[in-house]
């Protein structure tokens, strides 16, 4: 059993919160959410506070007090995640920059999803990167593999804003931010078939009688 910590007004980022998704290396499917906090954000400060809190009880009550500053937190700087990407020849992460991440995964059940009212969401388009959301986590302590560790589990998200957010990541570029609008008379629109305007119609060729 982990111990909840609440996540509130956080920027999200790869929300995959409605689909299990599975990580690139990995064929396990799971559901799963970045949390970006601010660690100059006073609220934040003591979010990272009941995480570490909840990172040394865990390991006391996992018989691991001995790993407390060993195993990495449940949460990474973006001096870390730079690092860790570097190792595998990957840039950094602009989104990253003066923030620290926390990831958070369910691969048992589909976590709940709701909205400002706490009734559920349907519209799997309205949470994406760089929503403002409450995220609930479980931290907890996995022994059982090759890399143990202390841990996120996804327990819940509350949408709080997608109005007027930037989308992280970007999308599809704009044509207005693509193009310039071009001087002279319009251009003609393109024919529906290669046949010219009033052209009779060409003989079919013998073969095709």
């Amino acid at each position: 059993m982990g111990i909840p910590v609440s996540l509130p007004n956080v920027t999200v980022c790869f929300p995959h919160i409605f689909k299990p998704h599975a990580a690139p290396g990995s064929d396990k499917e799971k559901f799963s959410v970045e949390s970006l906090l601010d660690p100059m954000n006073p609220e934040h400060q003591g979010i990272l506070t009941q995480l570490d809190a909840a990172y040394a009880k865990v390991l006391h009550e996992a018989g691991k007090a001995d790993m407390i500053g060993v195993f990495p937190r449940p949460y990474r700087t973006e001096a870390e995640v730079t690092q860790a990407r570097a190792l595998k020849g990957k840039g950094p992460r602009p989104e990253l920059a003066g923030k620290v991440l926390v990831r958070a995964s369910n691969g048992n059940s589909k976590p709940p999803v709701v909205d400002q009212n706490v009734q559920p969401i349907l519209d799997q388009l309205a949470i994406f990167s760089g929503c403002v959301c409450n995220v609930m986590v479980d931290v907890y302590y996995y022994g059982q593999s090759a890399n143990p560790g202390v841990f996120c589990g996804l327990n819940g998200v509350q949408l709080v804003n997608n109005v007027g957010v930037e989308r992280l990541g970007g999308g599809a570029p704009s044509a207005d931010s693509m193009f310039n609008k071009v001087a002279g008379p319009p251009a003609n629109p393109v024919p529906s078939t290669f046949q010219p305007t009033g052209a009779p119609a060409a003989d079919k060729p013998s073969w095709m009688s």
